[in-house]
């Protein structure tokens, strides 16, 4: 198993078994990248993960370099369905047991995967409305 399935079974897991939110995890306008390095820089996860991700500055924000094929990979192996029409999200295809007995295989506890998918429920939330917020600025100014 390479290193992208492995980082897309964890971020995909981590998110189902995460408590609240949507089964729909964002892809675009970097919100998924943003949310991710700060679970990084706060929660407990595999130093596996921390060194398999790279994030930069780009012109268009933060980037996480690997994030395009690891969610490539996740859809491959069907942890998430194929981008909706927009590509702004994917759906996570597997069950909570599915998600729990991959991260297992993985060396992933449960409680750690629960802390990382509600972290990064809630981090992409806030991203997503401060996306939203920034957008509303621009459109006043005009």
């Amino acid at each position: 198993m390479n290193d992208f399935h492995r980082l897309a079974q964890f971020i995909t897991c981590c998110w189902r078994l995460g408590e609240a939110g949507s089964d729909r995890i964002p892809t675009s306008h970097g919100i998924l990248d943003s949310a991710i390095q700060q679970v990084l820089a706060e929660s407990t996860v595999p130093s596996w993960v921390v060194n398999g991700l790279t994030f930069v500055d780009s012109r268009i924000g933060l980037q996480c370099i690997e994030l395009p094929s690891i969610l490539e990979w996740a859809q491959r192996a069907q942890l998430t369905s194929a981008p909706n029409p927009s590509y702004e999200t994917t759906e996570v295809q597997v069950s909570q047991r599915l998600a729990a007995k991959l991260l297992a295989s993985l060396g992933v506890d449960e409680d750690t995967a629960k802390e990382v998918g509600n972290r990064l429920k809630k981090y992409t939330d806030e991203s997503r409305a401060a996306l939203v917020s920034s957008n509303h600025a621009l459109l006043e100014d005009y």
